[in-house]
């Protein structure tokens, strides 16, 4: 089974993620813990990577296709759970057509929708507790908010013209709540 988890920034998908790989077996594949992967191998493509990221830009939709295909080769035959993975329609179709071309498919499409004053308010909270300067900003907060509404929300909706099972889960419930739902869901 292959799964992806999206929602915007502060929603949980980290959360939900390690919940549904302790219990259903999937493998993880976050974006950023593979790149961090690559630049520490200190690969080509993490060598490539680093040059973006130290520079304070998002690694290329290139980069980043190449380097979660590349993951995927690694673990062929194993449930996968995209976390946030693709972030755009360019990203939604190279998925879609590289797991295609090896007789595979996304199952599931769980999204976790949490309103932007709440998202806020998260924000707020885990920069407090958690000393998350990313958090404390909250221009920031807003852009990384807009970008996922902007860039994301798309590439969900491609994915769901597809034909792929999308389902919207409430986001402002407890964990306890969303991850109940997303069992119920993932066990049918």
């Amino acid at each position: 089974m292959n799964v992806i988890i999206f929602g915007p920034p502060l929603a949980g998908k980290g959360t939900q993620s390690k919940n549904i790989i302790e219990n259903f077996g999937l493998t993880h594949l976050s974006t950023g813990d593979v790149l961090r992967a690559e630049k520490d191998k200190n690969s080509e493509l993490g060598k490539k990577a680093e040059q973006y990221s130290k520079n304070g830009l998002l690694v290329p939709d290139d980069l980043v296709m190449k380097i979660v295909e590349n993951f995927y080769k690694l673990n062929i035959g194993k449930g996968l759970l995209f976390d946030g993975y693709p972030r755009n329609i360019k990203q939604a179709k190279h998925l879609l057509e590289f797991l295609n071309t090896d007789n595979n498919k996304i199952d599931l499409v769980i999204y976790l929708k949490v309103p932007k004053n709440i998202l806020l308010e998260r924000a707020k909270k885990r920069a407090l507790e958690e000393n998350r300067k990313d958090d404390a900003d909250a221009d920031t907060v807003i852009t990384r908010i807009n970008e996922f509404s902007k860039l994301t929300i798309s590439a969900i909706e491609y994915i769901k013209d597809t034909g792929v099972k999308t389902v919207e889960i409430d986001g402002t419930q407890t964990r306890e709540d969303i991850f109940n739902e997303i069992i119920q869901i993932l066990k049918k």
